[in-house]
């Protein structure tokens, strides 16, 4: 049993030529045989098939129970090289959900080591036969993979002014607009209390919700994020 991390993942996914491999999801039931056409199931399934890649080349990883976050924890360790895998249609920009947004604030509290989780993204293609491909790969953290908006400091799904679901930046090289995902965790850090305390409207607590995050995390890593998320934060302000 191999223990790897998700960058490692991609690697061993390229070695294997997955970028010239073509295959089709189907459902058999009573001896009647179906191929799937419709997109909606394909990131579930492809996480699925994820896993059994993984076993058949003796990796080391746990799925999580239920919808709990992470997809795959890849250590023993449930505080350490934790992964979630993100799929979308390659011929679009990426718009799936990088984390609820409540619930992944209040998580960083008592869980501060989400923010160095892996992130495995898949760019997929389909055709009208239900042929399914793999046209592009990243391995990303976080902070990598979001980004402001327009208008606000983190970009957001909103539905009548209530936020949602974190949603993705743009980060592929060849991108157009202006928009960037974050440089670092700080940067994202600071982006997340600013929608904090837009949302709370309330600066004592959502200045004691940064502090617990930069404590815990000093705590789980001994690294002191807080000059620099303050520096941020400044930024935001100008």
């Amino acid at each position: 049993m191999r223990f790897i991390e998700a960058k490692d993942i991609i690697e061993i996914l390229k070695e294997s030529d997955i970028g010239e491999a073509i295959g089709q999801i189907k459902m058999s039931l009573n001896g009647t045989e179906v191929v799937i056409k419709q997109n909606d199931i394909i990131g579930n399934a492809l996480q699925e098939w994820l896993g059994q890649f993984l076993k058949e080349k003796d990796i080391y990883f746990r799925s999580a129970k239920g919808q709990t976050f992470p997809d795959f924890y890849l250590s023993e360790n449930d505080n350490k090289n934790l992964c979630e895998m993100k799929t979308y249609y390659a011929t679009r920009n990426p718009a799936f959900d990088v984390a609820n947004y409540f619930g992944y604030v209040d998580s960083l509290q008592e869980k501060p080591w989400r923010l160095d989780s892996d992130y495995i993204i898949f760019a997929y293609i389909s055709d009208e036969e239900g042929n399914i491909s793999i046209k592009d790969m990243w391995c990303k953290k976080v902070w990598e993979i979001t980004g402001p908006s327009q208008d606000f400091a983190l970009k957001c799904q909103r539905k009548k002014g209530q936020i949602y679901n974190i949603r993705p930046a743009n980060w592929k090289e060849n991108s157009r607009g202006t928009l960037k995902p974050f440089s670092c965790k700080e940067e994202f850090v600071a982006a997340l209390y600013k929608t904090h305390l837009s949302e709370s409207n309330q600066t004592k607590l959502s200045k004691a919700w940064l502090d617990k995050v930069i404590v815990e995390y000093e705590k789980y890593t001994g690294e002191n994020m807080g000059q620099r998320v303050l520096q941020y934060v400044k930024g935001f302000n100008q």
